[in-house]
């Protein structure tokens, strides 16, 4: 462009008229209806993806951890969702095979058996808690579990000499406690046939004190009796363990505090070994009661009262 060609232009942009062609009526009025729109359909996209993602966290199951894992605060000082019932089911049945090994930290779910199987555990588990019996008291549920233990002195749970022990847990989810027991302890001996401990609990109202016993018996036991002190006696059916725990269990579930005896018998019908029944008066409260010359330890309620549980 030369120097006259250069001029003409700079003329032309300075004075030249600049024409400005109007939107069509109506159009910022289209204009912003469109930017509200998809706007409102923005935020309407980023509900449904939020509800959506709140129902698949609500449909996966929540993981479970067990008694000796957590303390929850009981809402309104009740347990929650209590199982106490006046007329609720007495009943005891052997719990179904649970293949496998797993000495891990593991959650149960309130339609399986509960075991106490917390982490951390593995230190002294030869292997991992079989529920071997299940049932209700009063309609609250309670689990029997058998395991084999290696010998454990540190401080994270109570000491282990070693062998079999057991585990009585009540509640779907061992919210109740409950007691641990073993053939070998500091009050039997290394070759014992026979361990068995006491527990009580008085905290639902509506199911009345539970009051149980639990124990285990070596292959020189052929039959365990309950004889109460009023002259009744009572045959206690023994539970099989799977194969690498060598003791049978058993269980038993009074009204109300006795005086009496739990004897193991040889085939002969010999007393081999005998434990006196160390409830002696109805629990009361969410102090748990244990007791007996095989308990390793006592587990507390897994929920904290704000007050004397009441009927709902």
């Amino acid at each position: 462009m030369n120097d006259l060609e250069e001029r003409i232009s700079e003329t032309l942009q300075e004075r030249g008229p600049v024409f400005v062609t109007p939107m069509p009526k109506g159009t910022v009025a289209r204009v912003r209806v469109r930017q509200l729109t998809t706007t409102v359909a923005t935020m309407s996209v980023v509900a449904v993806v939020v509800v959506l993602a709140v129902g698949l966290v609500s449909a996966v199951p929540a993981a479970h951890r067990p008694a000796g894992e957590q303390t929850v605060p009981a809402p309104s000082g009740v347990l929650p969702n209590p199982q106490g019932d006046p007329d609720g089911a007495n009943d005891a049945t052997a719990a179904p095979d649970s293949p496998g090994e797993d000495t891990t930290a593991h959650g149960t779910i309130s339609t399986e058996p509960y075991t106490e199987q917390v982490e951390g555990q593995e230190v002294y588990l030869l292997t991992q808690k079989h529920p071997v019996a299940v049932g209700h008291v009063n309609g609250i549920e309670w689990s029997l579990a058998a395991y084999d233990t290696r010998a454990y002195s540190g401080d994270r749970f109570p000491a282990f000499l070693g062998g079999n022990c057991g585990d009585l847990m009540v509640g779907d989810q061992g919210e109740y406690g409950g007691i641990s027991f073993c053939l070998h302890t500091n009050e039997t001996s290394a070759d014992a046939p026979f361990a068995m401990a006491g527990f009580g609990n008085g905290l639902d109202r509506n199911a009345g004190p539970v009051i149980a016993y639990a124990g285990l018996v070596t292959d020189r036991v052929a039959s365990v009796e309950l004889r109460l002190s009023d002259g009744s006696v009572q045959e206690l059916h023994l539970y099989d363990a799977p194969s690498g725990i060598g003791a049978r269990y058993f269980e038993a579930f009074l009204h109300t505090a006795a005086s009496g005896r739990i004897v193991a018998l040889d085939v002969n019908g010999t007393e081999v070994d005998a434990g006196r029944l160390c409830i002696t008066e109805d629990p009361a409260g969410s102090t748990n009661v244990g007791c007996g010359h095989g308990l390793t330890n006592t587990s507390s309620v897994a929920t904290s009262l704000a007050g004397e549980p009441t009927a709902p």
